[in-house]
């Protein structure tokens, strides 16, 4: 029926099982939204400015009837069968309602529905196909929400766009309405308004409650382009069941759609703490084997985001009753309602749909392994998430993650996003709001980073101090950001910060004395991403220090520091130099530590608390019953022990690592730390991968090294985030199968029938670390862009012909070999270059800058 559909790759093909647990995300960057499940429920509404996941906006769906000569033939809810736990799921009430009560309302698994869709999702975009041969026709729904590279502001409509194609399979002419059911998102009244102009046809709902705080203020419309439009405002006012009861009566009759309006707030609350909800349906008319199609958007405007977290003394601390601050939404500074974003997005439908496909084609149809696509496109999908937040000058802000009803971890958490490749690459802009906010808020007057940013922005400090390798990772991504972007200017404005962060290190007023002495390794208390600190050289953290010594002192150059480009330089090399000749053990890199030496740990024993725990700090860190020092790493085989040259090699700063150590312990982490099959391992932590699945474990203590009675946090754990940074890191070294083996464990845990490709979690869902998955689609180009002289190049890692896609400065597009002819495409946005080159292909040399835009192509051949 649709051969774009039945070409695509099995993997992007979801049917039966592995429909289960699917969610596809649905919104814009930092908007909040909701998804569309693998049965086409319209679930998880987070539109609100905070997580609603496993929640429901009333029963709010689509659904199709069929008429024939004044007669129903057949009307069905857009849904596949019920996919849910039968005996009780999450629910609106605490009583009469969820496990224990029978399969849930919301759902409408108890109105006819399809009994089978095929789900095809590629991200930016999904594709359903409703099968039931019952309904006399076949229905295709592509829904997608605009995800345009370079162009963040598009890519932030608080917008969901569904086209449905309908194809009339009978011999007959048959008239069908296509509706869709919005519900008034936790409004018990609303006042809801049908206009028309212009060709669009929108139902406005809004809350009926004049005294809302502003917090609660806000709006939802659904609107269509077509031509014959019927308008449900309200559905029937009753308790029970009556409005679900009401609205399916005369949906399924033949003929229009009822009028019906309430000019007054309803005057009771709804019993079962449903929203009221409208209807718009579109009615055509289609002959004998003939197709038509029908657009919807559904939108939402809340512009004012309430901090409700902003007095919580800790993460799982009780939220005090009383007014907090608020923030207000990027979005709602571009877009004065949701029936401007929802007319934008019609009227411009064509222009939004062609460019997030090109960047859906563009990067599906590389020769990249179907793994990398899946990995590096469903993590982008929690950009359209509560994980992220855009405030109102457009920068952004981000959770670690979701729980069901609230953000995971708040502050845009430096060891966290330090991980992420995707936005300095897909929308570099956005990415350095993170660094000029972490600079202009996050930065003690002694210089240190604190990890968790504060909203209001400048309100206060986090209350626990620098981690090392956030601290120094906003070091290496100002570099890496620097070089994306080619802007000298906007290194100037913010290298004093990058300064102060260096010298930090150094300085007497860093009460966790990193390098007080200034040899370039770092010692001292080290906090760190798994939560508690590292005492002593690491190579972990002191490679990412490296890393940032080495970044600054090229950063200082550039803006005409000499003495501290040459300071940087010297610590930097001499860092690298202990690295390489005293945490080498002849196999991997190591923390060098005297598990057993109690005075490592004393000289920090001065009242603070250790780490997130709220012990004191010596009964934390030292075991008098084992006579030995707790949460360190040793001599253990990690996998994230190279960090910093990782970090190094992806910004551009360039390895300094000896190169066969450095293969040969990425080597020993694919060796010792990969397992195929985890059912015989033990894990004390969080299972995030388990029994028959595979994965890369946080570390290892081979046979014949001494493993800590208790080692780090979630050292047993498998974290997505952690798996693809490896596997990336093994592929830019020429490991390709040892990476490519990690890649494909993690997304055969994430096919719809064990989790939900779409979400990749760890300290809850949608969680910002997995985006490193990004780095999966550069280690195969071997991309290194440098706009600051002009020049994108490649090292790609693969042989014969290819496909690749890139995406860096202002532009993307597609790198593809034939033979010993090489030819570059930009697909979206533009590029300035004056050099092109490949490996083991001749470089083009531009005159100036040559900019080259949508539709350019370049032609190479091989030297």
């Amino acid at each position: 029926m649709w051969d774009d559909l039945a070409a695509i790759d099995q993997r992007f093909a979801y049917t039966g099982e592995r429909t289960k647990y699917l969610a596809f995300p649905l919104g814009g960057i930092g908007s909040g939204g909701f998804s569309i499940s693998g049965s086409g429920r319209l679930i998880d509404w987070s539109i609100r400015n905070r997580p609603g996941i496993q929640g429901y906006n009333g029963y709010s769906h689509f659904a199709i009837k069929a008429e024939k000569d004044g007669q129903l033939v057949d009307a069905r809810v857009l849904n596949g069968p019920y996919d849910l736990n039968p005996s009780g799921a999450p629910a609106v009430r605490k009583m009469f309602d969820g496990f224990g009560h029978g399969a849930n309302r919301q759902t409408l698994v108890g109105v006819p529905h399809f009994n089978e869709v095929e789900f095809y999702g590629r991200f930016p975009t999904a594709d359903l196909v409703y099968k039931d041969e019952r309904f006399p026709g076949d229905i295709r729904l592509t829904a997608l929400s605009p995800f345009i590279p370079h162009n963040d502001r598009d890519s932030s409509m608080p917008v969901a766009m569904f086209e449905f194609e309908i194809v009339n399979s009978t011999a007959d002419e048959l008239t069908y309405t296509l509706a869709g059911t919005l519900g008034n998102y936790l409004s018990n009244s609303g006042t809801h308004t049908f206009k028309q102009q212009n060709g669009i046809s929108s139902l406005h709902l809004t809350s009926s409650d004049t005294d809302l705080p502003q917090t609660q203020q806000g709006d939802l419309t659904i609107a269509t382009d077509a031509e014959d439009v019927d308008h449900t405002d309200h559905h029937f006012r009753g308790q029970w069941f009556d409005d679900l009861a009401v609205y399916w009566k005369e949906f399924a009759r033949p003929g229009r759609l009822p009028k019906r309006h309430y000019d007054q707030p309803r005057a009771s609350k709804h019993m079962s703490m449903q929203p009221e909800h409208g209807t718009l349906g579109a009615r055509v008319t289609i002959a004998a084997g003939e197709r038509k199609t029908v657009r919807f958007v559904i939108s939402w405007s809340f512009p004012h985001g309430d901090i409700y977290w902003a007095y919580r003394p800790k993460p799982d601390g009780v939220i005090p009753d009383k007014a907090t601050p608020s923030w207000k939404n990027f979005y709602a500074t571009q877009w004065a309602d949701s029936t401007a974003s929802a007319t934008d997005a019609l009227t411009r439908w064509d222009n939004l749909t062609a460019q997030t496909t090109a960047f859906r084609d563009g990067l599906f149809g590389t020769t990249l392994p179907s793994e990398v696509k899946d990995a590096a496109s469903a993590t982008l999908a929690l950009l359209r998430t509560a994980t992220v937040i855009r405030l109102e000058g457009g920068e952004l802000w981000g959770w670690e993650g979701q729980h069901t009803q609230d953000g995971s971890c708040e502050g845009s958490c430096t060891h966290v996003w330090n991980y992420q490749q995707a936005l300095s690459h897909l929308f570099p802009a956005l990415e350095r709001t993170l660094r000029e906010t972490e600079f202009k808020f996050n930065q003690l007057p002694s210089g240190g980073l604190t990890f968790r940013q504060k909203l209001p922005l400048g309100s206060s400090f986090d209350i626990i101090g620098p981690c090392a390798d956030g601290h120094f990772g906003a070091v290496i991504k100002t570099f890496r950001d620097w070089k994306l972007c080619g802007d000298t200017d906007w290194l100037r404005t913010w290298f004093p910060h990058v300064k102060r962060a260096i010298e930090y290190a150094w300085s007497d007023q860093n009460p966790d004395r990193w390098d007080p002495n200034q040899t370039g390794i770092l010692s001292g208390r080290q906090h760190h991403t798994l939560d508690m600190e590292l005492f002593e050289p690491n190579s972990w953290l002191a490679s990412m220090y490296v890393a940032a010594l080495l970044g600054a002192a090229e950063m200082a150059k550039a803006v005409g520091d000499t003495d501290f480009a040459d300071k940087t330089a010297r610590l930097g090399k001499a860092g690298a130099t202990y690295i390489n000749e005293h945490l080498f053990n002849g196999r991997w890199f190591i923390q060098n530590i005297d598990l057993s030496d109690k005075s490592v740990l004393t000289p920090f024993d001065v009242g603070r608390t250790a780490g997130v725990l709220a012990d004191g700090f010596m009964e934390t860190y030292w075991s008098d019953e084992f006579s030995e020092a707790k949460y360190q790493m040793g001599e253990g085989c990690i996998s994230d022990q190279i960090l910093g040259q990782w970090h190094a090699e992806v910004a551009g700063i360039g390895g300094f690592l000896d190169v066969c150590k450095v293969k040969t312990a990425l080597t020993s982490v694919h060796a010792n730390n990969f397992r195929p099959n985890l059912s015989n391992h033990f894990n004390p932590g969080r299972n995030y991968a388990f029994e028959d699945e595979g994965g890369l474990l946080i570390a290892t203590y081979p046979e014949g090294i001494r493993q800590p009675m208790v080692a780090a946090p979630y050292a047993e754990e498998v974290w997505t985030g952690i798996e693809y940074m490896s596997a990336s890191h093994l592929i830019m070294h020429g490991l390709v199968e040892e990476g490519m083996d990690i890649v494909r464990a993690a997304r055969n845990r994430h096919d719809g029938s064990r989790r939900n490709p779409w979400n990749d979690i760890e300290c809850g869902s949608y969680y910002a670390r997995s985006m490193s998955a990004w780095q999966l689609v550069n280690a195969f180009s071997g991309l290194h862009a440098d706009f600051v002289s002009g020049k994108l190049s490649f090292a790609p890692q693969t042989s014969g012909d290819y496909r690749l896609f890139w995406s860096a400065g202002t532009g993307f597009g597609t790198l593809t070999r034939k033979g010993d002819t090489l030819s570059f495409e930009v697909l979206g946005g533009s590029v300035k270059l004056t050099e092109l080159s490949v490996a083991g292909f001749a470089s083009k040399i531009f005159d100036n800058r040559a900019v080259l835009a949508v539709g350019a192509t370049q032609q190479i051949q091989a030297l």
